[in-house]
């Protein structure tokens, strides 16, 4: 049996996943999530530029992958897009709205603007990272809104063309807020 090129990348590929990663070609959602708790910054006087968000996370593997890391227990620091600020404003007064009820949500676009691309082409998976408690780190940039918002419960099931592992993603994440 003679290998061609194309399909030893595509071993090689498929045996240096992480494991337990799940690949999901046609990804749409950026961060899938069980919230425990939001945190605004500066506080709830003024309208929010910051946001913590503590919680189980399914976020996407860089570099267009297509796939998603396992999930991590951390919290997510984000700062506001310029121009975005209604969109992302609204996803966060949701996500503090499921804070502690320990519904998996779905939230921000997975594939980003590639900033190399004059056109601005979506070629790479949103980069977001899980930060263990305590960590004083920098915030990442909250991803782009999904044009439904925060997608919540059994609606992210429904919306299966977005993510077709969409059930296997949220199994995981049961599971993970179980222990």
């Amino acid at each position: 049996m003679k290998l061609t090129p194309l399909l030893i990348i595509v071993v090689a590929f498929l045996l240096f996943l992480p494991p337990g990663s799940v690949i999901a070609k046609t990804a749409g959602v950026g961060i899938y999530a069980v919230v425990d708790h939001v945190m605004f910054e500066p506080d709830s006087s003024s309208p929010p530029n910051f946001l913590r968000i503590s919680g189980i996370f399914v976020v996407p593997v860089p570099l267009s992958s297509g796939s998603y890391k396992s999930p991590q227990r951390g919290y997510l620091y984000f700062r506001i897009t310029p121009g975005t600020e209604q969109a992302t404003r609204k996803d966060w007064s949701e996500l503090k709205a499921v804070a502690g009820s320990g519904k998996v949500v779905a939230f921000g676009q997975y594939w980003v603007p590639n900033p190399e691309d004059p056109q601005g082409n979506p070629h790479h998976s949103l980069e977001i990272t899980v930060h263990a408690e305590p960590n004083n780190a920098e915030p990442d940039v909250y991803p782009i809104p999904l044009s439904e918002g925060v997608i919540k419960g059994d609606d992210i099931l429904r919306n299966v063309s977005r993510d077709p592992d969409a059930s296997k993603i949220i199994a995981q994440l049961q599971e993970a807020s179980r222990r």
